[in-house]
């Protein structure tokens, strides 16, 4: 299934685009993929789906988008 992955932070920055288009058939082959395209370890990529953090094994059925982000840490 072709995903519309919405790019923030460094892999944005990266890709040198908002978007990509992947085809993956769920979520582990989406993140492995974009590893590839992005040069970036797979434990360095969160994808989530309609807001939610999903098992990599998740079936990407009917999904039109994703988001994907780098880790981010924080502080005060």
């Amino acid at each position: 299934m072709k995903v519309r992955v919405k790019l923030f932070a460094k892999f944005r920055e990266i890709a040198k685009a908002d978007y990509i288009d992947i085809e993956a058939s769920n979520i582990k082959d989406l993140k492995e993929k974009l590893s590839v395209i992005l040069n970036v370890n797979v434990q360095d990529i969160i994808v989530m789906i309609n807001g939610k953090k999903l098992p990599d094994v998740e079936v990407l059925y009917n999904v039109k988008e994703a988001i994907a982000f780098p880790p981010t840490s924080g502080g005060c």
